[in-house]
């Protein structure tokens, strides 16, 4: 397989699973379609800075800007899902008796409704059917290929060398930007979390050109396990925002001791999350490389 043939493979892929899931959302614009479409448009962004970096091109800018605005225009209710389900569910019972969490619940409540709202007209627009039509058209005329349509020798050459290339630099900018681990500021943990993710996808889209071994699977599942704590240390700090925000427009003392409790019980949560972090990269940055 060329590098060419490899970007005709990732992008069409990528395709698939926005078409699927977009199809999916604006049927039933609910959390799991919403989280589903959320998760495809983030894997087409990792596929087109991939595409780019392969073909050293800009003709795929476009396109990464559609994606990357319509992913920002859905992140706002599902971090308000996020506050409901898994953050204010949870503490109903456990400060009972302590805080009532029921404000809460229902401000945001009607925070979400009036984002799914704004997810619906945004999803009957514009920009979802130009990023399709801009997709099928890139995929069509191979963009990345220049105006002359040519494979360069660029394109043309094998894939494994560049593949073992690809991943070589993302597991090595990975380990630099995770040192000082504890050290990192919410946002700084943020940036790496989502540099996981576009290792993790570039590896699943990657790996048939290695011979399936223990080794590949050893390094995904520490991969994955790095990826689900950052998550949950990222998906906190923003119902923390979101609780503050309420807090704001609200400032009766029911809610102002609700929001405290909620906050008190994110720093205890974040203490284990941050030492299972800790134990998690380790053993990333020991594990040995497949490629």
């Amino acid at each position: 397989m060329t590098v060419d043939d490899a970007i005709t493979l990732v992008l069409s892929q990528s395709q698939v699973d926005l078409v699927g899931s977009l199809r999916a959302a604006l049927d039933r614009p609910m959390p799991e379609t919403v989280h589903e479409l959320r998760v495809a448009l983030r894997r087409l962004r990792a596929a087109l800075a991939l595409s780019t970096r392969w073909a050293d091109t800009e003709a795929l800018d476009d396109l990464k800007r559609d994606a990357h605005a319509l992913s920002d225009s859905l992140g706002e209710s599902r971090n308000w899902d996020i506050l409901i389900e898994e953050t204010l569910a949870p503490h109903i019972d456990r400060l009972a008796g302590i805080a009532d969490v029921a404000a809460l619940t229902e401000a945001a409540a009607t925070a979400r409704h009036d984002s799914y709202r704004r997810v619906r007209v945004l999803l009957d627009g514009p920009l979802p059917q130009k990023l399709l039509l801009g997709l099928a058209l890139a995929l069509s005329q191979q963009h990345w290929r220049g105006e002359a349509g040519v494979i360069s020798k660029r394109l043309a050459g094998g894939i494994r060398r560049r593949a073992t290339r690809e991943i070589s630099r993302a597991d090595r900018q990975l380990r630099n930007h995770g040192k000082q681990l504890q050290n990192l500021t919410d946002e700084a943990r943020h940036e790496l979390r989502i540099e996981v993710k576009r290792l993790r996808y570039t590896i699943e889209w990657l790996e048939p050109i290695w011979p399936r071994s223990n080794r590949i699977r050893r390094y995904q599942k520490r991969i994955n396990a790095l990826q689900s704590v950052l998550g949950s240390l990222n998906d906190a700090r923003a119902a923390q925002q979101l609780l503050n925000r309420i807090a704001s427009d609200d400032p009766s003392p029911i809610s102002q001791r609700a929001v405290g409790a909620i906050a008190g019980w994110t720093v205890r949560d974040k203490a284990f999350q941050l030492a299972a972090l800790d134990k998690l990269w380790q053993e990333f940055r020991t594990a040995k490389r497949f490629w």
